[in-house]
């Protein structure tokens, strides 16, 4: 990896960040940093030096409101991209800088993309255990259809660290080619009906299900609305009281340990500097 280049990276996505939170602030909405961000504020008070993105949360509610916005309301320098607005077909959304091309060569076929942020939804959940295990079963279903219709060029085939039943959907999709024939657009938009189906509001539980961890990102909301300032670099940015909690069930119980090699560059990706003047 080339850590130099890493830390340039770093700089153009704090910029993005500044500016998402600015949106927020004007719409009055909440969000959370999640995942490796999330990690990377409890272990490095900031970026973790091997990662390439930022992970943000917001309630369904806010989220929504922040699409819409962000549509309507596009900025040509920090550029946000959503499946119902772009040709990205992530379900979750986006805002790219274009200083900085990213090279993911997980995949089977190489993906090329800009400097950017995610951002994702955090859906209620059934506060009925049976009908929270079914509606998960619905859920995982739509996401590895939806998975499926764009393998060749979003599932990381080359991460070995992985579950064996997750080796074995893998390897049945690189022999059947799932996305011949399977329409991403249409599992986008049944995803969207099915992850709103219980609402935050009236949700013990939400999840933040399209992210790497699927329902091991699922708490119990209160840890969304619980929210203190974390240090991120030179930034103040906001994060669950209870985040050791979420990072030992996302991780385990060592994760203030580095990760192996591979976990550490899991997207193979190549950062590729547009902007000369990042460089001097």
């Amino acid at each position: 990896m080339d850590f130099e280049k890493r830390r340039i990276l770093h700089v153009v996505d704090e910029k993005i960040i500044r500016y998402f939170v600015s949106v927020c602030e004007h719409l009055d909405i909440s969000y959370t940093i999640l995942g490796g961000t999330l990690l990377g504020a409890v272990r490095h008070k900031g970026f973790i030096p091997w990662d390439d993105d930022v992970d943000f949360g917001l309630p369904r509610p806010d989220y929504n409101k922040l699409v819409r916005y962000l549509i309507k309301n596009n900025s040509t320098k920090y550029e946000f991209k959503n499946f119902k607005n772009s040709e990205i077909k992530t379900y979750f959304s986006r805002i790219e800088s274009k200083s900085i091309s990213i090279i993911d060569q997980s995949a089977e076929k190489k993906d090329s993309r800009y400097a950017w942020i995610d951002i994702f939804p955090l859906d209620g959940m059934p506060n009925n255990k049976i009908l929270r295990k079914i509606h998960q079963f619905n859920l995982l279903r739509i996401r590895m259809l939806l998975q499926y219709s764009q393998f060749s060029k979003i599932v990381n085939v080359n991460l070995t660290e992985r579950p064996i039943f997750e080796r074995v959907l893998i390897g049945l999709g690189k022999f059947i080619k799932p996305d011949r024939f399977l329409n991403t657009e249409y599992y986008n938009w049944k995803l969207d009906v099915c992850l709103q189906r219980y609402t935050f509001a009236n949700s013990d539980y939400v999840v933040n299900f399209m992210g790497a961890y699927k329902f091991k990102e699922m708490f119990p909301k209160s840890f969304c609305e619980n929210l203190i300032d974390y240090k991120f670099e030179s930034l103040q940015l906001k994060a669950p009281q209870e985040a050791n909690k979420i990072l030992f069930q996302m991780y385990g119980a060592n994760f203030m340990q580095p990760p192996s090699d591979m976990i550490k560059n899991k997207h193979f990706t190549k950062i590729i500097i547009n902007d000369k003047d990042l460089v001097n």
